[in-house]
This record gives C-alpha cells, structure tokens and sequence, in this order.
C-alpha cells in the first residue's frame, strides 16, 4: 500500500467521521425538540383538564342567583369553608388552587389557577364588580418547559352565566 492510497484511506476516514458527527448533532436535537414538544403538550393536557373540570361545575355557588348582585363578592372567591379539591362545586371554587402534579411520575408540573370577575368589554382586565363574566388563568410550571417565559404555560378560559328562563 503506497502513500497515495493511504491518504485517500485517511481522507475517506475523515469524511466519514465528518457525516456521522453531523448525523449524531441532528439527531440529538431532533430528540431534544420532541422532548420539549412532548412537556409542552403534556403541560397543556394538565390546564386543560382543570379547565374541563371547572366547567362541570355551576358558575356561582348560590344556585338561585341570577343576576350579579347575588353572586359571590369578588374578594370571597375561592373554597368555600371545607371545601377541598376535587370535590368543588362551583368555577371560582378554583381561585387560589395550587398543586404539584406529576404527570408522568417523574416531571413536576406546578398547577397556579386563578379566577376573577371580568367584563365582556375587557375579560384581561380583572374587576371587583361582579358580573356575569369570570375568567380562570391556568398556569402550568415546570423546569422542562425552558423554550417559555419563566418556565410557565397559561392557559385562559372565560366562564359566563345563563339563565334560561322556564314559564
């Protein structure tokens, strides 16, 4: 084997190191985003399901109240006195609630949830008047959620009220 041949052999080599260095790169940061996607989704799978389970519930905790001034005052919205999460009975049961939950056993998502009286004219504005208007924030956290401002996903849903008037 002659000088000639073995620089090609050298150079072949190298060529191929070159690809499979650049092949490994792309698949580690294919893997990295389908990770990140992955959080992502299953951060927005958590919102969505405490969303899903305020809307199983009555807007206001007085069942008869059908105009604003008989809802619950701005500043009493939360858990009524021993009531406890799961078994809350109406949409600002949520305000305040906070859990760590852990998904799929191994990531921590911190669930903050929020619900205020807005207005129609403006539900990102919170009011103390009450009306027939309450939007729940969901903010979901975890460390996992780098590609995010503070590491937190948010999720908004406005809540109204109907009255269906029965002769």
């Amino acid at each position: 084997m002659g000088k000639s041949e073995l620089i090609l052999v050298l150079g072949g080599l190298m060529l191929l190191s070159t690809f499979t260095l650049s092949l490994n790169r792309y698949m580690v940061q294919d893997q990295s985003t389908l990770y990140q996607s992955e959080h992502v989704l299953n951060a927005m799978a958590i919102a969505q399901q405490y969303i899903e389970k305020a809307e199983a519930t009555r807007f206001d905790e007085d069942k008869a109240a059908t105009i604003p001034s008989s809802f619950t005052y701005a500043n009493n919205l939360g858990p009524d006195s021993g009531e406890q999460y799961p078994y809350f009975d109406d949409v600002d049961d949520f305000d305040g609630f906070s859990i760590v939950d852990t998904l799929a056993g191994y990531i921590p998502y911190t669930i903050n949830i929020s619900v205020k009286y807005v207005t129609l004219a403006n539900p990102d504005v919170v009011t103390s008047t009450r009306t027939y208007f309450k939007r729940m924030v969901v903010q979901v956290s975890s460390p996992y959620l780098s590609e995010f401002p503070s590491n937190t996903i948010e999720l908004k849903k406005l809540f109204t009220y109907h009255y269906f008037y029965n002769e």
